[in-house]
């Protein structure tokens, strides 16, 4: 009797064992996968900041370029109105 109980302890140790480690497998499993996720993610915001950096810095020089041209159509304006 003794036996037979010591094995079946020995039984359900092994089984809860096992599935703990399964538990403890998947959870490790799901937090690689958010880990990768959040790295993409990272990844992709970093891409879309330089993209607008970018984007920003063509305005900037479009502004510029808006101001000259602006300036410049001011002075023949001007020259035009004197004569």
């Amino acid at each position: 009797m003794i036996d037979s109980l010591s094995g079946l302890l020995n039984t359900v140790l092994a089984v809860g064992l096992a599935v703990i480690g399964w538990i403890i497998k998947r959870l490790i499993e799901r937090l690689d996968l958010g880990e990768k996720r959040m790295t993409q993610i990272e990844v992709e915001l970093a891409a879309q900041r330089e993209r607008d950096i970018s984007v920003e810095a063509r305005i900037a020089k479009l502004e510029e370029a808006i101001k000259e041209v602006h300036n410049k159509l001011d002075r023949m304006m001007e020259v035009l109105v004197k004569r």
